[in-house]
C-alpha cells in the first residue's frame, strides 16, 4: 500500500492526489534547490490538508476550487471544538500554520527583505514530513510493519540522490545509467562544464562519455557549448520524472 493508498482510503482520491501531488512538487523542487517554487507549493500542500483535516473533522470539506476560510485564530478554535482526534484538532493546523507562515511573510507568496533560503525550505519540507507520517499513522489500517515502513518511506532524507563533497558531485541511487546520472546532476545545477559532469560520475573512458554528451545533445536533452552542458526543457521533464520514478519519490505515487 502507498501513502496515497492510504490518503485515499480515509477520505477519497480527490485529497489524495491532491496532497500527494503537492508534496511531490515541494521535494522535487527542493532537490532542484528551486527554494523559492518549493516554498510556493507548500501553500498547495496546506490548503490540501487542511480539507483533509475539514474532512476527518466534519466529514465534508470545500471542494477544491472553492475559497477555503481565512486561516486564522478562528479557523484554529473551529478546529480544536470539534469532535476528533487532538492531531487533526490541534498538532497539524498549527504544524501548517508555521508553514503557510512562511510561505507567506518570507518573500515566497509577498515581496520581503527576506529571501527565500535553504534553511526556511527544509523547515518546511520537514514540517510536511511530519504531517505525511501524522496522517499515516492515524489512518493506516496495514500491520505494523508494513506501517513503520511507510512512515520510514516519509522520514529518510530523500534528497540525497546527489552528494556534494570537497567541491564535487556524487550520484548516490543505483542502477542508474550514465546518461540518467548526466541528467540528474543538470538538473540540480546547470550548466556544467564536460569535465565536471566527467568527475562526477567516474566515467573512465572520456572519449565515450563525450559520444554520450553528443547523443543526449542530439536527442535535444541537453545543449553543448564551449565546453559546457546546459540541461533543457526536454532533459528537465525526463529527469524530474526519473526522479520521480527513483525510490526517492517513488512510494507517494
Amino acid at each position: 500500500m502507498t501513502l496515497r493508498d492510504v490518503i485515499a482510503a480515509a477520505s477519497d482520491q480527490t485529497l489524495a492526489a491532491a496532497i500527494v501531488n503537492s508534496y511531490v512538487e515541494l521535494e522535487t523542487n527542493h532537490f532542484t534547490r528551486a527554494w523559492k517554487t518549493s516554498e510556493l507549493d507548500a501553500g498547495h500542500f496546506v490548503e490540501a490538508v487542511r480539507r483533509f483535516i475539514e474532512f476527518k473533522l466534519f466529514s465534508a470539506y470545500p471542494p477544491i476550487g472553492r475559497t477555503l476560510s481565512a486561516f486564522n485564530e478562528a479557523a484554529f478554535k473551529k478546529y480544536e471544538n470539534a469532535s476528533g482526534d487532538e492531531a487533526y484538532r490541534i498538532h497539524i493546523p498549527r504544524v501548517l500554520f508555521a508553514i503557510y507562515g512562511i510561505r507567506n511573510k518570507r518573500g515566497v507568496g509577498h515581496l520581503s527583505l527576506i529571501k527565500p533560503g535553504k534553511i526556511d525550505a527544509s523547515l518546511i519540507l520537514h514540517s510536511a514530513k511530519w504531517v505525511l507520517a501524522e496522517i499515516v499513522r492515524l489512518n493506516s489500517t496495514q500491520s505494523a510493519q508494513e506501517t513503520e515502513r511507510l512512515l520510514d518511506d516519509i522520514i529518510e532524507r530523500k534528497l540525497d540522490a546527489v552528494w556534494e563533497i570537497n567541491g564535487t558531485s556524487r550520484i548516490i541511487i543505483d542502477g542508474l545509467t550514465i546518461d540518467e546520472k548526466v541528467l540528474l546532476l543538470l538538473l540540480r545545477r546547470s550548466p556544467q562544464t564536460e569535465g565536471a559532469l566527467l568527475d562526477a560520475t567516474e566515467y573512465r573512458n572520456q572519449s565515450r562519455f563525450a559520444a554520450k554528451l553528443k547523443e543526449l545533445h542530439d536527442q535535444r536533452m541537453l545543449e553543448r557549448s564551449k565546453g559546457k552542458c546546459f540541461i533543457s526543457p526536454k532533459g528537465r521533464v525526463v529527469a524530474e520524472n526519473l526522479l520521480a520514478g527513483t525510490k526517492q519519490l517513488g512510494q507517494w505515487n
